[in-house]
């Protein structure tokens, strides 16, 4: 059984991630148990994980950036490691799942995105200069030709 420690500083939704990852995890067929774990307050807790995973801080609070130092201090303190998530609520799910499939590739709980068919894959333009589609060859030579179109009277 895979054992998921969800932790974070108050008001991050860790609670809810636990819940959301626990409904996930069972409807795939999955044998884990998820738990909220505040790591400052228990030490040593975290050894036993498989994953821990840390709501990361969406606002600037000082009593949330406080809370969230010493979380990272204790998981520090343990040498355990922990992904970080951030995001809203379906963005931390879908982060954490992808944490437990990059641990057990085996689960494979996100559908994977379909295939393209061949006939319809989009054109990408490709910098002959450093092969990134956006970079700032392109841009700048984007921006001469438009400069270059006199305006119309």
């Amino acid at each position: 059984m895979l054992k998921i420690a969800v932790t974070g500083a108050p008001s991050t939704g860790k609670h809810q991630l636990a819940d959301a990852l626990g409904r996930a995890l069972k409807d795939a067929g999955r044998d884990a148990l998820v738990a909220v774990l505040n790591p400052s307050a228990v030490p040593g807790k975290t050894a036993g994980n498989g994953l821990t995973l840390l709501c990361g801080l969406e606002s600037t609070q000082a009593q949330q950036e406080t809370a969230d130092q010493a979380i990272r201090a204790a998981l520090a303190a343990e040498g355990a490691p922990y992904c970080v998530l951030y995001g809203s609520a379906s963005q931390r799910l879908a982060q954490a799942l992808g944490a437990v499939e990059r641990l057990l590739p085996e689960l494979l709980l996100q559908k994977p995105a379909p295939a393209r068919k061949e006939g319809n894959k989009a054109w990408i333009w490709v910098c002959d200069k450093c092969s990134d589609p956006v970079c700032e060859h392109r841009l700048l030579s984007d921006l001469l030709a438009q400069r270059a179109v006199p305006a119309a009277p």
